[in-house]
């Protein structure tokens, strides 16, 4: 857990939502608080609860959702929220059987705890500030301490239990690499610029069209910037973005014209090319070649992706285990 999970923690506001929001469903009205929508062994879990620990998703739901689709989501969001406050006294009963009773264990809990309380402090500028802060939001500070050092316990638990025992082969590396290496391509990269002058602009005079076409190459042979000389005198697409073309507009051209693009290197400019409707002067700034990194390059990345999934597949297990052991009882209204 780090120092700014805690802070954040400890400031989350809780919000306070208008009945009318649930369409009609009284799921915040004063009586139905104390309603209990699970027991879990010799605990249970609240509405008081459920809608605290819902609020974020809320939140976020109220904004992304239209008024619709918000009204459909809210119990969506409370079951999932219950079933992850069943997740959470399970742990915590795990984290108290296996060190609460741990002297030693328990005060390394509570300074962790302190530090990261300390810290909080300390970036509000005092105590009676912190206080202000959390009655202003709605929050309990004895509450959310007591939050904070059963997340303190779940980390303790879920590292000894899970994180400890995660092993990943080298020999799933490189199976990994193997079995999904266009994760690991780099495709080809070109940024181009281009400008073209129309026959149709010099009476269709193909001798006209290509001496203004030399003029422009003589100015560039001089040192003039190819994007202001695109903007000047291009009468081809994007003149007015200094003739830069996307890759996928490269992709586009006339095969003989896309030879040409390729065949240039990083920062070389084309001759004149002639096309059925007119000249064109190609400049490639830049040419990155399709290239698969290595694996030696990747494996570090690999392996991270890999032990995540891992973490993620071991603590899956290891609560389904807990689970399984337990008295879960969810009432719906």
């Amino acid at each position: 857990m780090t120092k700014k999970y805690i802070y954040y923690a400890l400031f989350f506001p809780v919000i306070f939502f208008c009945t009318d929001v649930f369409c009609g469903k009284d799921v915040l009205n004063k009586s139905n608080l104390g309603f209990i929508r699970a027991i879990v062994d010799d605990t249970i879990i609240t509405q008081d609860e459920v809608i605290k620990r819902s609020a974020a998703a809320i939140r976020e739901a109220k904004r992304t959702y239209s008024k619709e689709e918000f009204a459909k989501s809210i119990e969506k969001i409370f079951e999932d929220t219950v079933e992850e406050l069943i997740d959470r006294k399970l742990l915590v009963k795990e984290a108290n059987k296996v060190f609460g009773t741990d002297a030693l264990m328990m005060d390394d809990v509570q300074k962790e705890l302190d530090y990261f309380l300390k810290s909080a402090v300390e970036n509000v500028g005092s105590l009676s500030k912190f206080y202000e802060i959390a009655e202003s939001q709605g929050i309990n500070p004895i509450e959310r301490e007591k939050e904070l050092k059963e997340d303190i316990m779940i980390d303790k638990i879920i590292k000894e239990n899970v994180n400890n025992k995660v092993t990943v082969q080298p020999k799933l590396l490189k199976r990994y690499y193997m079995e999904n290496i266009d994760e690991f391509r780099q495709k080809k990269e070109i940024k181009l610029r281009h400008i073209m002058i129309k026959f149709s602009s010099h009476d269709n005079d193909k001798s006209k069209t290509y001496s203004f076409a030399e003029k422009i190459m003589t100015l560039l042979s001089k040192g003039e910037d190819f994007s202001s000389m695109a903007k000047l005198y291009s009468e081809g697409p994007n003149a007015e973005k200094g003739g830069e073309w996307s890759f996928d507009e490269i992709e586009g051209l006339r095969k003989e014209l896309r030879d040409v693009v390729n065949s240039l290197g990083d920062n070389e400019c084309s001759k004149i090319i002639e096309s059925p409707v007119g000249y064109h002067i190609f400049k490639v700034e830049l040419m990155r070649p399709e290239v698969v990194k290595k694996f030696e390059d990747v494996q570090n990345e690999i392996y991270q992706k890999l032990y995540r999934e891992e973490i993620g597949r071991l603590k899956k297990k290891y609560v389904h285990d807990l689970r399984k052991e337990a008295f879960i009882k969810i009432i719906n209204y």
